[in-house]
């Protein structure tokens, strides 16, 4: 069964500017609409009230937000990341002391014994 067309009028500057808005957004007309209107209703923003207070509230939140999350990256980054990267840079560093630090038995006995000999 085939949808139903009906009709409202708009005033010709309205159509216009709805036509193009479509056409950028590579929609149909009833598509367009149809997207408008589900956006107005699911976050229940009312398109007759003054949204510009609203949504500098929300700028001004989400900047805090960010400067917050920002603030805990750098401390991480200095109490947590770099002394991990120094332990970690000085584990892999050539050691300048080349002597063993432990030695087994057995390489000793047998360098003492062919030293007897």
């Amino acid at each position: 069964m085939s949808p139903k067309f009906s009709r409202i009028n708009f005033h010709t500057e309205t159509v216009e500017r709805f036509k193009k808005y479509a056409i950028t957004n590579d929609a149909n007309y009833t598509e367009t609409l149809e997207v408008m209107l589900d956006f107005f209703e699911k976050y229940s923003i009312n398109p007759f009230v003054p949204f510009d207070d609203s949504v500098h509230s929300l700028h001004v939140l989400v900047d805090k937000r960010m400067d917050a999350v920002e603030a805990i990256l750098r401390r991480m980054e200095t109490e947590q990341l770099k002394p991990s990267r120094e332990l970690l840079e000085r584990l892999f560093q050539p050691q300048k002391n080349e002597k063993p630090l432990l030695v087994e038995r057995k390489i000793l006995e047998k360098n003492s014994d062919s030293f007897k000999d």
